[in-house]
């Protein structure tokens, strides 16, 4: 191997070592902030500096910068061009666009589990895991386990394309949560309709699984509807 040749890789080899190091602090950045934003730290239209960020987390701003455009890229920041980065923020007519699109999404994942037979494991277990929680949970809680149900319905679906659009629209749909802080009546009570959902999936007749997944989604959207317009008269 010349020295030429012996330089050359050794240059790829720092740079590429010094690209998974950046990658890897603004993955924990973006961990970080996402966390945040899920917790209701941030409050809906909030603008996050990328200079206040990078001296909070030590990090230089071209990594801050990469981390922010992952949470952009997720839909629970947004960013003008030179501008700095702001919480999303809900109107009413976010809710109605996000519920739009997640019906069909999980429409078609209840007809493939029932059609395809299959196995409903994940599902029993996040129902199992719902019905544990007590009545005086936290708000957060209770949302973590309601989507974490759904995802398992998602996933059990098998079908890679539906269950990444799911995580897209979940994602958003936990920081509406996370804005709204909403009063849930009882865990339990939520957990046991639920628990309705997957008796009709071991049912294994659609119409009624579907009709029953509709009548619970458009509760859950006139909920969210309700505490978007007590929130912004």
């Amino acid at each position: 191997m010349t020295g030429r040749l012996a330089d050359y890789l050794i240059t790829c080899y720092t740079r590429s070592m010094m690209t998974l190091q950046v990658a890897s602090v603004a993955d924990a950045v973006a961990s970080e902030l996402r966390r945040r934003l899920l917790a209701g730290d941030y409050e809906g239209g909030q603008e996050l500096r990328d200079t206040e960020l990078s001296e909070e987390f030590g990090a230089a701003r071209p990594t801050v910068r990469a981390a922010v455009q992952m949470l952009v890229a997720d839909g629970l920041l947004e960013r003008g061009r030179g501008r700095s980065a702001r919480v999303r923020s809900f109107t009413a007519s976010d809710a109605v666009d996000l519920y739009r699109l997640r019906r069909p999404i999980e429409f078609a994942a209840v007809r493939l589990v029932i059609e395809e037979t299959r196995q409903l494991d994940k599902v029993e277990s996040a129902s199992a895991v719902f019905s544990t929680l007590a009545d005086d949970v936290s708000w957060d809680q209770v949302a973590d386990h309601d989507i974490a149900f759904h995802r398992a319905v998602i996933v059990t679906a098998g079908s890679p394309r539906i269950l990444r659009t799911f995580d897209d629209v979940g994602s958003e749909l936990r920081l509406l949560i996370a804005q709204l802080r909403p009063a849930y009546r009882g865990a339990q009570e939520l957990a046991a309709e639920h628990a309705v959902l997957l008796d009709t999936l071991r049912a294994g007749h659609i119409r009624p699984a579907l009709a029953a997944w509709q009548d619970h989604l458009d509760t859950a959207e006139l909920f969210f509807l309700d505490l978007i317009k007590e929130r912004n008269p």
